[in-house]
């Protein structure tokens, strides 16, 4: 009550708390506390809380004013004098959990380095911090500070890491004060101006963010036939994405929007390739710059020919860049990452923001650029040179020695061993002699494909390996293969799996679709044509080569030392199960109406897919199926999404309407007052991972905007 929870600080890529609450309001009339009853809601753009009492009514008002600060508008209406009192403290617990310490070391023990410090301004209160470097929990400058400003004075006192500031006001008051979390000297430089002229100017500042968002909501909500529920869940993506947008700072050089704001992994500035064509996709509908801006600064790091740490990937896309870079590129970042890139949709969101924005220089910036990711694929991920790129991992220091071996380690019992080598790996494998073996290129193969541990890529519990196998299974069942990729001079450019990915195939059906739309549009014919004709090649393989008839399924298929008769690389690996990459063909229109109606009686079906909350990340006859597994079970809103589309694209949109009744009841706080999460349970509809999830609120829209029209 008097103040707004925490403030949760930015701190280049994580979040981290600063207090439980800071610069909170007590009132005094007549030397007495005014005992308040509160209300608290949020509106797009902004938060409010009311506080009521006999003769004294506050309304408080949060908006942001600029990039870097907050702006708080304090209504007090009173017939009599008031003093105002703000308090704050800084947290002094490592970590807590819904205000219950989770740790006995305090912040100061765990980073000495820190040094928080309050001090008083003639206009309110600056905090500033330390330098620390501490890679997986907390990056600061050293110039940090947050700083709180107000357009009334007060007196403050500072207590080490507490304040008090007052003020005597006469009666009904209006007062403004601004809240900033700067990282750097720069930016506190550059800021100063802007808070000044936000305190000259509030009103105006207070205006103009209702009207933007106001002009979000009047874009974004064009659906007549959507009902309130459904329009209510598109108002909550349009806030969760907007929210997740994050400025330009450190290396990432555009404006761009994170997985989850409030979820420690996925915060900072921290940009993914597979989560920003989502986001982009629905943000083009109602915050179009912004979507631009996102994909512009994913491919602000597309490696070049001339590249000095990786050249033999030019074209290729990182997975992860941050605000800070890594060792390699003379950084001190751990999360940016370049072991791997994210599946190729890069194109079907481009050509969503042109059909939009109708912005054809649009197109003309990023055609080459999509060329060069696409030429990428097929120079550094098609081991066999047939057209159909796998998934695989970069060359890095996480996957090969330095002479380019292959690194993995073996474990039994309570011993573990590292060795290096396709050989070796082909030896160890074929003796079996181990528990478990660890592979960082199947590690990072699996996250290029934007399904971090699924079971067609070999991720299978002990458990369900050893009931598997007492079934009358085989381990080697689950056991990858690699295979080096070289280029004609025989150097090293990376590793594939060994298998041929169906939803990859997929994709980049449609990235060739889309080339050649743009090819067209930008008056490129033989461009066009070519791509077209890469395309339906693709359509002919995936429906020739990876549908199984006898499970009514599309799967990943082994590539063999040679090609089968018909010309396929090998047979799908029906024994890994089935899961959403089955669908993709749908999804992406590469699929025959007959194999498209029998993966859909698939997913109808109660005992695969068809289940509380439908279209989870493994089937229930999966043997790797998990209920709480990360992509072996819950349900992900992108996979569902393709899904729904995937049906309705081959003509069974009553069955997916149903579906997408079936998730909006059982999804647990979608339609009420929950955050949009990253999954949930397929089984009982609980949320499961971050909140606050930029590409569930992506699809959600999505199913807002396209899916509920009639």
């Amino acid at each position: 009550m008097g103040s707004f929870p925490g403030p949760a600080l930015l701190t280049e890529e994580y979040i981290n708390f600063m207090a439980t609450h800071f610069d909170r309001l007590t009132v005094y009339q007549n030397g007495k506390k005014v005992a308040f009853t509160m209300q608290a809601w949020s509106l797009p753009g902004a938060l409010v809380q009311t506080l009521s009492a006999p003769g004294v009514q506050i309304e408080m008002t949060l908006r942001f004013a600029s990039a870097h600060t907050s702006l708080l508008e304090t209504k007090i209406t009173s017939s009599g004098p008031l003093k105002l009192v703000w308090d704050g403290e800084l947290l002094e617990t490592l970590s807590a959990k819904e205000g219950k310490p989770q740790s006995t070391q305090t912040i100061d023990q765990a980073f000495p380095d820190y040094q928080r410090r309050l001090s008083a301004t003639h206009d309110g209160v600056t905090v500033s911090f330390g330098k620390v470097r501490s890679a997986s929990d907390l990056m600061t400058s050293g110039e940090s500070q947050y700083q709180i400003h107000r357009s009334l004075p007060t007196v403050t006192q500072i207590d080490g890491h507490r304040f008090t500031s007052s003020a005597q006001i006469n009666g009904s008051t209006t007062l403004y004060t601004t809240y900033s979390h700067l990282l750097n000297a720069e930016q506190v430089r550059l800021e100063k101006a802007q808070i000044r002229d936000i305190l000259a100017r509030p009103a105006h500042y207070l205006r103009a963010s209702e009207a933007r968002w106001n002009g979000y909501l009047q874009k974004g909500l064009t659906n007549p036939d959507a009902t309130a529920q459904q329009t209510r869940v598109a108002v909550k993506a349009i806030e969760t994405l907007n929210g997740n947008w994050r400025a330009p700072g450190g290396a990432v050089k555009h404006n761009t929007v994170t997985p989850s704001v409030t979820g420690r992994w996925f915060s900072g500035n921290q940009t993914w390739p597979w989560d920003t064509w989502k986001q982009a996709y629905a943000m083009a509908h109602f915050n179009p710059e912004i979507a631009k801006e996102n994909i512009r600064a994913v491919f602000s790091w597309q490696i070049a020919a001339d590249d000095k740490v990786r050249p033999q990937d030019a074209g290729f896309i990182p997975d992860l860049i941050a605000w800070n870079l890594s060792p390699e590129r003379g950084g001190d970042g751990s999360n940016w990452n370049e072991r791997n890139t994210k599946p190729s949709l890069a194109a079907w969101s481009v050509m969503e923001v042109y059909n939009v924005t109708k912005d054809k220089a649009w197109l003309a910036e990023m055609y080459p650029k999509l060329v060069a990711y696409h030429d990428w694929w097929l120079r550094n991920r098609d081991h066999n040179g047939n057209g159909v790129p796998e998934y695989g991992a970069t060359r890095d220091k996480a996957h090969n020695t330095a002479d380019g071996a292959m690194l993995f380690t073996v474990k039994k019992g309570d011993k573990e061993r590292t060795l290096s080598g396709l050989k070796t790996y082909e030896q160890v494998t074929a003796k079996g002699d181990y528990d478990s073996l660890e592979i960082p290129a199947q590690v990072a193969a699996s996250w290029e494909s934007g399904r971090d541990d699924a079971a067609v890529f070999g991720f299978i519990d002990k458990d369900q390996l050893d009931k598997y196998i007492a079934d009358g299974g085989k381990r080697s069942d689950w056991t990858v293969k690699f295979a080096e990729n070289r280029d004609k001079s025989g150097n090293l450019l990376g590793y594939s799996l060994l298998q041929e990915s169906v939803d990859q195939a997929s994709y980049m059906y449609s990235d060739n679709h889309y080339l050649a739309e743009m090819a067209t549009l930008l008056g490129k014919p033989e461009e066009a044509k070519r791509y077209r004709a890469l395309a339906q090649k693709l359509a002919d393989y995936i429906n020739t080569c990876m549908f199984d008839p006898q499970s009514k399924f599309y799967y990943d298929i082994r590539i063999e030392a040679q090609p089968l008769a018909n010309g396929c690389a090998g047979k799908p690996i029906v024994e890994r199960g089935k899961g959403p990459e089955g669908w993709s063909p749908l999804f992406n229109g590469a699929a025959t109406q007959a194999h498209a109606d029998d993966v859909i009686s698939v997913m109808l079906d109660n005992k695969e897919f068809n289940t509380f909350v439908p279209l989870g990340t493994a089937a229930l006859t999966n043997p790797a199926f998990g209920a709480d597994i990360y992509w072996r079970g819950r349900v992900w809103v992108d996979q569902f999404w393709f899904g729904l589309k995937g049906m309705e694209r081959y003509g069974h949109r009553e069955e997916a309407l149903q579906l997408a009744g079936a998730f909006f009841r059982h999804a647990r706080g979608l339609t009420s007052d929950g955050p949009i999460q990253e999954n949930y349970n397929p089984l009982t509809g609980a949320q499961q991972g971050a909140p606050n999830f930029s590409w569930s609120a992506a699809h959600l829209y999505m199913l807002y905007n396209e899916f509920f029209r009639k």
